[in-house]
């Protein structure tokens, strides 16, 4: 899931490839290995699927000169070489200039940002924009909308009430796995708030993985009740997958062998306001000891996104790395998913509605947002409500 910084040449004597997250990461790493006047050959964006589990992840690739021939084994970081190993380079311009331009465009838009903050209610971007008064009308909220349109213009240069261009830049900006079902292997972690369905998501994931042919495991995690425990047991009989339960957090560190005869573990947490979930106890102890797993903050979509503050606060100290939505069939305001994407800015992981489970994607993430649901809806509806 997580984005390494790597160093790696092509071939020998051949050009080194910085990768980082960012352009600006990657330039950062070309000065820290290479000097002041590393020569810069071009840079590239690549998606990648990461190794075990959800989604994609965007790299960014800087071609350094290898200065000397000295290149680094593959996949291990090259060496670290003084400044006079390339004091006679000429330093390239071109690269230079395209650092300029990039901390150029990064000011702009924390300016743009601050100016936001200053904005005129009565001059607001979403006055008489149609797309914007329908969002807000659909849940959102007309910071979280107002927001949006301001990246969107200043990203794209279009004005903000191109109905067509603004809607097809927040489906590219609403960030989700994006995969198939075949992507989804490794240990995933999942929490959230009472009443978000944990449960329900674990049990109908599990069932479609076994179904798919994944050895799949649910590990219960100190359940508050006998009948989550009844629950699984008879979900597991019914669907083949294996189950256990953890009743004492002294078990987890001894279960950790046994996770690895699976394809899939799916770790079912307390509830966030449990005892047992205190940051720096047990099994934040556990879970952070375990840098592999995937971890999960559940959010229920029928709840009002001015009380979602525990949730935010729980996937910063938790270290969460993915989003999931459960009760999508409990609304009637699907576009307030806009509000929660902006407090827990996490990709989509996982949607459960009408007991159903789906891999989230970023065009019926959109479909739902408008109101088209998940039901698939007509196609003409679909392309009418998206133009």
């Amino acid at each position: 899931m997580d984005s390494r910084n790597r160093t790696r040449p092509l071939a020998n004597n051949q050009p080194v490839v910085i990768s980082a997250a960012t352009l600006k990461g990657a330039y950062k790493l070309v000065k820290e290995e290479f000097g002041e006047d590393a020569i810069i050959l071009g840079s590239r964006t690549v998606t990648k699927r990461q190794a075990l589990g959800l989604g994609h992840e965007k790299v960014v690739e800087v071609m350094v000169q290898n200065p000397n021939g000295l290149p680094g084994g593959f996949g291990k970081p090259a060496p670290r070489l003084p400044s006079t190993f390339i004091s006679d380079a000429q330093p390239d311009a071109s690269s230079r200039e395209m650092l300029a331009e990039v901390e150029r465009i990064e000011e702009l838009v924390k300016a743009i940002a601050e100016d936001f903050e200053k904005l005129d209610p009565q001059a607001s971007i979403t006055r008489g924009n149609p797309l914007a008064e329908s969002l807000v009308n659909g849940g959102a909220s007309p910071n979280t909308i107002e927001k949006l349109l301001t990246r969107f213009t200043s990203e794209t240069g279009q004005p903000s009430n191109d109905r067509v261009a603004a809607l097809s830049w927040l489906g590219e900006n609403l960030r989700a796995s994006n995969c198939e079902w075949e992507g989804f292997y490794g240990c995933h972690a999942f929490m959230g708030p009472v009443g978000s369905g944990t449960t329900d998501l674990i049990l109908a994931t599990a069932a479609k993985l076994q179904e798919l042919g994944r050895r799949t495991l649910v590990l219960n995690v100190l359940p508050e009740d006998r009948s989550s425990i009844k629950q699984l047991q008879v979900e597991a009989s019914r669907c083949g997958f294996d189950a256990a339960v953890i009743q004492k957090a002294s078990q987890l560190s001894r279960s950790e062998e046994h996770l690895k005869r699976y394809d899939v573990v799916l770790v079912d947490m307390p509830d966030l306001g449990h005892s047992s979930m205190t940051t720096g106890g047990p099994l934040h102890s556990w879970l952070a000891g375990n840098t592999t797993f995937h971890r999960h903050i559940l959010i229920p979509v029928n709840q009002d996104p001015r009380d979602m503050d525990t949730v935010t606060n729980a996937a910063r100290s938790w270290n969460c790395d993915w989003l999931g939505l459960t009760r999508l069939e409990l609304t009637g305001r699907p576009a307030k998913i806009l509000d929660f994407a902006d407090s827990t800015p996490l990709p989509i992981s996982l949607i459960h509605n009408r007991g159903q489970v789906e891999i989230a994607s970023s065009g019926k993430l959109l479909d739902f947002i408008l109101g088209l649901g998940h039901d698939g809806g007509n196609p003409d509806q679909i392309n009418s409500a998206k133009g």
